[in-house]
């Protein structure tokens, strides 16, 4: 079984989701400048794109052994991530944006996978990136470059926790607190 191909349509499957459930999001209200966000993405596609082209024994050094069981880990980590992101970006609706914002008539969403993670998109994400390009893959360059995503979504996550502050002073604090940002009851 070819789990790389599997991997790579979990991926598709998970961009045509996300293209097609982007029609008839609510109106955008208020956006952060892009400057420092802009500035940190084109940071981080520029060291993704230079490691996957620059070949060097250090970074095709392998972390992780190249077995069977590592690559079935690595898929059921990307399907997992799919579903949960997908749950997530189902349950937050027409609230959804690519870009931290405030929409028309915004509502802070704290029920389905909003109960266990502040951002489960993100979560979601994560996992399958660890588990599609990590644990898959197995190299010291995928895990730099699996960091590098973590910084970026991080990035973006604050951006966001300053926008839902702002947009819901009275009830995102307490949401703030008893619900961790990115992994259950952990972080």
């Amino acid at each position: 079984m070819n789990y790389s191909k599997i991997n790579t349509v979990l991926w598709i499957f998970w961009l045509l989701y996300w293209m097609i459930s982007a029609r008839g999001n609510k109106k955008t209200m208020q956006r952060p400048k892009p400057g420092l966000r802009l500035v940190v993405i084109v940071v981080v596609l520029a060291v993704g794109v230079y490691l996957y082209q620059h070949h060097s024994p250090r970074l095709d050094m392998r972390i992780l052994p190249d077995t069977r069981q590592m690559q079935q880990l690595g898929t059921a980590c990307t399907a997992a991530g799919v579903l949960f992101s997908i749950w997530a970006r189902r349950i937050l609706g027409t609230n959804w944006s690519a870009a931290p914002t405030i929409k028309e008539d915004h509502e802070l969403i704290t029920a389905g996978p909003y109960e266990f993670v502040r951002h489960p998109i993100y979560t979601g994400i994560l996992l399958a990136l660890f588990g599609s390009i990590v644990l898959a893959n197995g190299r010291l360059r995928d895990l730099i470059i699996f960091v590098f995503a973590v910084v970026l979504l991080w990035g973006k996550l604050k951006i966001e926790e300053r926008l839902m502050l702002k947009a819901f002073p009275g009830t995102y604090p307490d949401y703030k607190r008893r619900t961790k940002a990115l992994i259950p009851f952990m972080f």
